[in-house]
C-alpha cells in the first residue's frame, strides 16, 4: 500500500485526481507499478518520487508518494551557451541503476555472478553460457487464501549455449544506492523463493563514469506453513 502525501497532491494535478476519487492510500501491487505510475503522471505535471516506508512503520503501508523536490528537474540547473545542465532526481538515479543490468550490451557483472554461482569455468560447456536478461512481468503468487503479486524488475536466464538448457532461472529486484526494499514486496519475494531462485540487487553508481558496483543477495524463503 502506498499512502499519498499532501506535497505530491500539490504539485501533481493528476495525482489529485486520483486521490479524490480512491482516496490517499494507494494499491499498486509492487513497487515498479508503483515507480511506473510516479514517472507517467511526473511526465505530464510535477515530478513525484516513490519512497520506501521504514520498518518501524506502525501502519499498514509499503512506501510513500512524495513530490520530488530537487529544484532542477524539470528546469536547467545551469545553462551555459547551448549546454542546460539538470539535477538528477530519485527517479532518475534509480532508473540508471536499473539500466546497468538490464539494459548493457552485455550484462558483464551478470554473467560473472552466474559463472561463480554455478560454477561454470571457461571449459565446463561445450557451447558456452548464455546469460538472458528480460524485463520482469507480473507474477501472481499465492500463500494459503491470500494471493499476492509482483512484478520483478528483470529474470536472468542461464543457458549451456544460445539454444541449449536452462540452466538457472533468476528473480530479481535492483535497487539503486541505499533505496529501501518494501516489507510487503520482501515477503512476496520470500514466498516465491519456495520454488525459484530471487536476488536482490543493490547498484552502486556514485563512481561513474568510472566504475559501478553490484551486490547480489539471494532471498531465503519463507518458513513452510505448518
Amino acid at each position: 500500500m502506498v499512502e499519498v502525501k499532501s506535497g505530491a497532491i500539490e504539485v501533481n494535478s493528476g495525482l489529485r485526481e486520483e486521490v479524490e476519487s480512491h482516496g490517499h492510500a494507494l494499491d499498486f501491487g509492487s513497487r515498479s507499478h508503483a515507480e511506473d505510475y510516479a514517472r507517467q503522471e511526473s511526465a505530464s505535471d510535477g515530478e513525484l518520487r516513490v519512497q520506501a516506508a521504514p520498518e518501524n512503520e506502525p501502519r499498514d503501508v509499503d512506501a510513500y508518494l512524495l513530490a520530488d523536490r530537487s529544484p532542477s528537474i524539470a528546469e536547467p540547473a545551469e545553462i551555459d551557451g547551448e549546454t542546460l545542465a539538470f539535477d538528477v532526481g530519485a527517479n532518475l538515479y534509480g532508473a540508471l541503476g536499473e539500466a546497468i543490468p538490464i539494459h548493457a550490451p552485455k550484462p558483464h557483472a551478470l554473467v560473472y555472478f552466474v559463472r561463480e554461482d554455478l560454477d561454470i569455468g571457461d571449459n565446463n560447456l561445450e557451447w558456452g553460457l548464455n546469460v538472458d536478461v528480460e524485463p520482469g512481468r507480473l507474477l501472481p503468487i499465492e500463500r494459503g487464501d491470500e494471493r499476492r503479486r509482483w512484478t520483478p524488475d528483470c529474470v536472468v536466464e542461464a543457458k549451456a549455449g544460445w539454444s541449449g538448457r536452462m540452466l538457472e532461472r533468476y528473480y530479481c529486484e535492483i535497487r539503486t544506492g541505499d533505496a529501501s526494499f518494501e516489507r510487503a514486496q520482501v515477503a512476496t519475494m520470500e514466498e516465491l523463493a519456495k520454488e525459484e531462485r530471487v536476488l536482490k540487487i543493490r547498484v552502486d553508481i556514485d563512481s561513474l563514469p568510472d566504475q559501478y558496483s553490484l551486490r547480489s543477495h539471494e532471498v531465503e524463503p519463507t518458513e513452510q506453513d505448518e
